[in-house]
């Protein structure tokens, strides 16, 4: 698994329009190719590329055959001619682009046109707001920067078009006429999608597509208010690539899972896993294999790992360290994270213990190599290398997990927090805890990865505000997380 690469089948894309342009097109030419396009599959006409409705003139059509291409011309500002396969016909051609079945010497004096790619997202009962206040919202926000958009309200649905459609790039996200969902598609012309072809027609599908795929999230990424449920699928896919950077010491973490502080017993454990992934990316190791696996092998001093921590090497520490190190064996901590695909990724083979000299012991772990190299969905700041009051973890370790939740949006109940807090809390321990809160949320902000203005929750409602303290954050308060794209 290499999170870098994407694929239209793994992002759950679809090619729905692919167009070529033929500068001169001769007769000789224009049938051989729809002989070939027959041959395949393709029913082929003639259309006007005057008219908005365009009758349909035969050219090789057979009812065994269930797709069309069209031969578009007599084209407004252009003589030459295009080949349009739209929808379910872009589909299907592009499926045979995929098996190798293409014979491009006929497109070799054709460019790429047009290429469209769209992603479907169902309603769910769930969603914090209405369908038709989420377009409200992205019209507003595409409105700020951009004139050049177009909301509609029909008896079919309601849609949205952003930029020219003669433009490079024109965006339509629309209600879909099929399940009750929302499709954004994106359409790709002119020089930005020529730049592409040559990867389309010598079968580099696999750079093609990261290309693509990359280039559909970042576009809708920066135009789209990120913080609506129903753009839930489109941060996850942009997480991976955000552009802030950190030092090598900086937490790469997953999404976390909502973990009960009463019954969750292996917090502490869990924590000291993610202080270790941190510290194992600063080690010398060597490279090994199983199966098809590649493992890395770290060689530390358990005294050092604790040192590193802030923790005071003694027996009681040395203790708790060694059954931390037997816990990592059987994976038991994996289950913090949410995505089954990354606890199958985060694996530890094996840990070997052995005592050194002068009472010293010796650590060697078997790490999955390709832990060092996955698109993390979250960088964190260096929250780990330091020693912790009780107190002080437990507010650490909900900020970490709240921030490693999936919506933009990160909710933190403080109320909730010490209802369910494990112990008895005096006033002043709860103010010195709201406190750290508020300590921890600054290190983000200055980090840039929540944005600068939060919301406070009250009694009946919630406010805006730009400044967070021990009294207004009593009941909870709102970040929004920052993408740089």
């Amino acid at each position: 698994m290499n999170q870098n690469k994407l694929s239209f089948e793994s992002e759950n894309l679809v090619v729905d329009y692919i167009s070529f342009k033929f500068q001169k097109l001769d007769n000789f030419t224009l049938k051989e190719i729809a002989s070939y396009l027959f041959e395949i599959g393709f029913n082929s006409y003639f259309v006007s590329g005057r008219l908005a409705k365009p009758m349909k003139e035969s050219i090789l059509v057979d009812s065994k055959n269930s797709y069309e291409v069209l031969f578009v011309i007599d084209n407004s500002y252009w003589k030459g001619t295009k080949l349009d396969f739209s929808g379910l016909n872009g589909k299907f051609f592009y499926n045979l682009v995929q098996q190798k079945l293409v014979s491009w010497e006929l497109f070799s004096s054709a460019t790429l046109g047009r290429f469209d790619i769209n992603f479907s997202r169902k309603n769910r009962v769930f969603d914090k707001m209405s369908v038709e206040d989420f377009f409200e919202d992205c019209h507003k926000k595409v409105r700020r920067t951009n004139k050049n958009v177009k909301f509609e309200k029909k008896s079919s649905g309601i849609s949205l078009k952003i930029q020219n459609r003669k433009s490079d790039h024109f965006y339509r996200i629309y209600q879909s006429k099929g399940p009750n969902s929302i499709k954004f598609e994106y359409e790709m012309r002119g020089k930005f999608i020529r730049n592409y072809q040559r990867l389309l027609v010598s079968n580099c599908l696999g750079e093609f597509e990261t290309s693509l795929s990359y280039s559909f999230f970042s576009k809708f990424g920066k135009l789209l208010p990120l913080s609506h449920s129903q753009l839930d699928w489109l941060v996850l896919k942009l997480r991976p690539f955000r552009k802030q950077k950190f030092s090598s010491t900086a937490l790469k973490s997953h999404y976390i899972r909502k973990i009960d502080s009463q019954t969750s017993l292996d917090r502490k454990k869990f924590f000291t896993l993610l202080q270790f992934l941190v510290y194992a990316q600063t080690l010398d190791y060597e490279i090994d294999s199983l199966k098809s696996t590649r493992y890395r092998l770290v060689k530390f001093r358990v005294q050092d790992f604790l040192r590193y921590t802030g923790e005071t090497y003694n027996y009681y520490q040395l203790k708790k360290l060694l059954d931390f190190f037997d816990k990592l064996q059987i994976n038991s901590l994996i289950k913090f994270f949410s995505d089954t695909q990354y606890r199958s990724l985060v694996t530890i083979p094996e840990v070997k213990l052995e005592k050194g000299k002068q009472n010293t012991w010796i650590a060697n772990v078997w790490i999955a190599e390709e832990l060092f190299y996955y698109a993390h969905p979250f960088l964190l700041p260096d929250l780990l290398k330091r020693k912790l009051t009780k107190h002080q973890f437990e507010v650490q370790f909900k900020v970490i997990q709240v921030f490693s939740s999936v919506d933009i949006e990160k909710h933190f109940s403080i109320e909730e927090f010490f209802h369910q807090y494990p112990s008895v809390l005096s006033n002043q321990e709860k103010t010195k805890m709201k406190d750290y809160f508020i300590q921890l949320i600054k290190l983000f902000e200055e980090h840039q990865l929540i944005e600068s203005t939060y919301k406070v929750v009250s009694t009946k409602t919630l406010y805006q505000t730009n400044q967070l303290t021990s009294q207004n954050i009593s009941k909870g308060f709102i970040v929004y997380e920052r993408l740089s794209i």
